[in-house]
């Protein structure tokens, strides 16, 4: 039996763009632009009241986002239970590109489980408490541990016991 090399390449090609579709199928949605009227999930206040880095969460099934007044705010929803857990993606900004930690560029995000933290720093997030710094590259992540103090993690290293109960410490002079 001879195998026809047109219905032969038609069905590899047919199996190549499935695999493609559902590569983008697996593509997490793109980050929400921050809006005027965004307001924190947890505290209820608008986000442009609040400095540092924020954070969004886009659920399955949901148009708008959730948007959190802090990195640490974002951890604290996906480890809390009665929180959603059909996650589309997470996104925190990027703290790497900003001049001044407290006022990062609001418009540009990284995907949470692929950033870098700094844990543990000397300076405190917007509602002052301890806030994980969040950075697209490690070395970012790294320099501003050593100018700032703290430890470099990954998402997935991060324990609940660091973000629900932070220890209490001084405010470094000038932070947040």
């Amino acid at each position: 039996m001879r195998t026809n090399p047109i219905l032969l390449a038609a069905a590899l090609l047919l199996s190549l763009s499935a695999c493609k579709q559902d590569k983008a199928d697996l593509a997490p949605p793109p980050p929400a632009a921050l809006t005027a009227d965004a307001v924190g999930h947890y505290c209820g206040m608008n986000l442009a009241d609040h400095p540092g880095p924020k954070g969004q969460i886009l659920v399955k099934g949901q148009e708008r986002p959730i948007w959190l007044s802090s990195v640490r705010d974002t951890f604290a929803f996906t480890m809390l239970p009665e929180e959603p857990k059909e996650i589309s993606a997470i996104y925190v900004t990027d703290v790497g590109r900003a001049k001044d930690p407290a006022a990062p560029d609001l418009t540009v995000w990284v995907e949470a489980r692929k950033a870098w933290y700094v844990l543990g720093s000397g300076l405190r997030g917007g509602m002052g408490d301890a806030e994980p710094y969040p950075f697209a590259e490690e070395a970012a992540a790294r320099a501003f541990a050593a100018a700032n103090g703290g430890t470099v993690q990954r998402f997935a290293e991060v324990h609940e016991d660091q973000i629900l109960t932070p220890p209490a410490g001084p405010v470094a002079e000038g932070g947040h």
